[in-house]
């Protein structure tokens, strides 16, 4: 998981690397955020022995339910929609595909 910060108002620059994840920028408090985030991510995916770019959207959809997560949820559960409705298997799908699916306007370009 890769999150960007892009409220800050000083100088400062903020990296956080973790087994699972980057965070570059935002402020101090966004910053702060997304660090949490990430943690919670990580410490649910090494409960489940798992990795993040092996879970297939169903378990997203959970795994962000888990750590609430909406907007992890939603955009877990627009690809699940996408591969159902073209027909095709999760890893079946280039990054740039799957990218695609998660954008909300994706299912509405698929009908």
């Amino acid at each position: 998981m890769i999150g960007f910060g892009l409220d800050s108002g000083d100088d400062d620059s903020r990296l956080t690397r973790g087994d699972q994840s980057l965070i570059l920028g935002g402020s101090a408090e966004t910053h702060a955020e997304l660090q949490d985030t990430a943690l919670r991510m990580e410490r649910e995916l090494n409960r489940r022995g798992r990795r993040l770019g092996d879970l297939d959207p169903v378990e997203l959809a959970d795994l962000a339910t888990t750590i609430d997560l909406p907007e992890l949820h939603e955009i877990a559960l627009r690809i699940k929609a996408g591969l159902e409705q073209q027909g095709r298997a999760f890893a079946d799908l280039s990054a740039e595909e799957l990218t695609a699916l998660s954008a909300p306007a994706a299912i509405d370009e698929i009908e």
